[in-house]
This record gives structure tokens, C-alpha cells and sequence, in this order.
């Protein structure tokens, strides 16, 4: 088993669950969409309108996942020559997730749209998906050892 898949990166950390890149990702999905619609060359305004029909649900989406951007700059220290001043970030990470998931979620459920169960049913996809997350947060052991290990 440990051929396939070792419990330890090479620096004889846990390694980091896919799940955890995965939440990142989705915690990241308005920056995401952002960079997505910057690359566009015509229509990206369009997209952007789609996702988020007012511009300040845009802005609320940013500020809300805006901490992820520390955590994902804390993990790309997560490394010999790291800084060590980041490990203070990476130590927190875990809890600053937690409360932008759950941060995330309040917006998504109050946001959500009158006829969401009729005409739109994908968009309550994004709140299970933050539900699911932060219970796995939560009930996780491989995630709490993970944010206190610094090489």
C-alpha cells in the first residue's frame, strides 16, 4: 500500500489530501472565474453575469474567499527553504478555511435566487459542496496533523 501511495512527502510530511486542493479550488472559484473571464478575449462580461447577476455578489465573493490567498501562499512555503514566518498562516489554516466555508455558504444560501428549485436546481450544487467541505474540515484527523507540520 505504501508503495502506491506513501503516507509521507519527501520532506517527511504528511502529505496534503487531494480533497484539501479540491476545497481549494472551490473555496478560490470567483478568482478562478475572474482569471477566466480576463483571458477571454469578447464575452467574458457575459460569463461574469451569468455566475454573479449583480457585481456586488462578485465583490462579496472575493472578499469572503480573499484569506484563501494567504493560505495557498502559506502552502507554497510548505517547503525546506520556506519561510518560516508562514508556518504562523499554515498553523491557523485549517480554521481560517472553516470560517470561510462557513462564511461562503451563509452568502450562497442567502443569495440563492426565488425559483432556485424550478428553473435552476445546478446552483445549489456550490452550497452542498461547501456543506460537505465543512464537515470534512471538521471530522478530518489527516487535516489537523497536516496544518501543524512545517519542514
Amino acid at each position: 500500500m505504501s508503495q502506491n501511495y506513501p503516507l509521507l512527502d519527501k520532506y517527511g510530511l504528511t502529505r496534503i489530501p487531494l480533497r484539501f486542493y479540491a476545497l481549494l479550488l472551490l473555496l478560490l472559484r470567483p478568482y478562478l472565474l475572474w482569471i477566466l473571464v480576463l483571458t477571454m478575449p469578447e464575452g467574458g462580461d457575459k460569463l461574469l453575469a451569468a455566475v454573479y447577476p449583480k457585481s456586488n455578489d462578485f465583490l462579496t465573493a472575493c472578499l469572503i474567499c480573499a484569506p484563501v490567498l494567504l493560505l495557498v501562499a502559506a502552502l507554497s512555503q510548505r517547503k525546506e527553504q520556506g519561510h518560516r514566518r508562514w508556518f504562523n498562516v499554515w498553523r491557523q489554516s485549517r480554521w481560517i478555511m472553516l470560517v470561510v466555508v462557513a462564511t461562503d455558504l451563509m452568502h450562497s444560501l442567502t443569495h440563492l435566487p426565488n425559483y432556485v428549485m424550478l428553473k435552476a436546481p445546478w446552483l445549489l450544487i456550490s452550497p452542498l459542496l461547501l456543506l460537505l467541505s465543512f464537515w470534512w474540515l471538521l471530522k478530518n484527523p489527516v487535516i489537523k496533523q497536516v496544518v501543524t507540520e512545517w519542514p
